[in-house]
């Protein structure tokens, strides 16, 4: 008996033996404990996986005459909780958000007249700035949020003005019967940048806030749009013909270059927060999109939507990777964010009305 269960135990051992090996192909060697020796392959992970995008903050405001007026409006940026700001009878357009975030310089037409006014945004009280009988429009802080640069017709010709965000100490900055307009003032310096027609074509300009005035820019073509960037170093602007290019020139006037290799239907030049890329919207291959330049290499990445077609000025958000902007839908001007990372869309506003000129506050 003893022997017989010797003999069944041994061939059990060796048919066992004979199964381990031909279930893992005869290549599995076996220790001592009876567990494979065998070294385990590491699967490597992707290397290029995305960045995740960075959360953004801060609010949006518009200009809407969803209720039956052109006012401005404001919404959070995920588009949830959309708040008016003006009440008024008047026409308010063109919102300029402060350095700090906390007020915004805008343009209300009242009577017929265009004038200045700042609203706070955490008392949403309104002051006066400007009180002439005739246009005065496109206002640009200075870098501290003291004083507002304007254009206005208040003497006859389009020319440059300068007056304390209290609506104190207007003064005439520019004198040229050819016209000088869109003042731009500098983030970081008391210099303002502005378009002027005194040599014949439109060209850009230098001038201080006491009104010494220097030439950046004498091409052939008409230069346009100009917008500093964040260490105020260099100006980005539209060259224009039919159709434009977007350039770059620096302060003291040298390095003018262009970083688009063809004329094409490009709108005004905005910096990313950083100052490394410049967005545009532009015609694109497939249609209406927005071009991103890098500014270290010049390259240009397209972002688009089929059927979404940015107009207007477009925004950047304070974290830099979205930007804000109007694009009609259905009939409707309405307002749009675009994620520069992934190429995404998202609509932020949905009603039977204009919204538009979207300006982004950090606040």
């Amino acid at each position: 008996m003893n022997r017989n269960k010797k003999h069944v135990i041994f061939i059990i051992m060796i048919i066992l033996l004979a199964l381990s090996a031909c279930s893992s192909g005869g290549d599995v060697l076996f220790g001592a404990a009876g567990i494979s020796t065998e070294t385990p392959t590491l699967i490597s992970l992707p290397t290029d996986l995305p960045a995740p995008v960075p959360d953004t903050y801060g609010h949006i405001v518009f200009v809407s005459n969803r209720d039956g007026q052109t006012n401005l409006y404001m919404t959070t940026p995920d588009g949830v909780q959309q708040t008016r700001l003006t009440t008024t009878g008047s026409e308010d357009m063109d919102p300029r958000i402060s350095p700090d975030g906390r007020r915004v310089a805008f343009v209300s037409t009242v009577n017929e007249n265009m004038d200045i006014y700042v609203l706070d945004l955490v008392t949403l009280n309104i002051s006066r700035v400007t009180d002439a009988p005739e246009k005065d429009a496109s206002p640009s802080w200075s870098p501290d949020g003291s004083l507002l640069a304007f254009e206005s017709f208040r003497d006859g010709n389009l020319e440059i003005y300068v007056v304390n965000a209290n609506g104190s100490g207007a003064a005439r900055l520019t004198d040229d019967p050819a016209g000088d307009s869109h003042p731009v003032w500098s983030p970081v310096s008391n210099v303002i940048a502005f378009v002027s027609n005194r040599f014949g074509n439109a060209d850009i300009l230098l001038l201080t806030s006491t009104g010494s005035i220097s030439t950046l820019t004498t091409n052939p073509s008409p230069d346009s749009d100009p917008a500093w960037s964040p260490d105020g170093n260099r100006i980005a602007f539209r060259s224009s013909g039919e159709l434009s290019n977007l350039c770059l020139i620096d302060r003291d006037g040298l390095n003018q270059h262009c970083l688009t290799t063809a004329a094409s239907e490009y709108g005004p030049p905005v910096w990313s927060p950083d100052g490394q890329w410049l967005a545009a919207r532009a015609r694109q291959s497939a249609g209406y999109g927005i071009d991103v330049f890098n500014i270290t290499d010049g390259t240009n990445r397209e972002i688009f939507s089929a059927g979404i077609e940015p107009l207007g000025e477009l925004v950047w958000s304070p974290e830099g990777a979205r930007l804000a902007f109007q694009a009609q839908s259905g009939g409707d001007m309405e307002i749009y964010l675009a994620v520069v990372p992934t190429n995404e869309f998202i609509r932020l506003t949905s009603r039977a009305a204009y919204d538009g000129e979207p300006a982004w506050t950090n606040q």
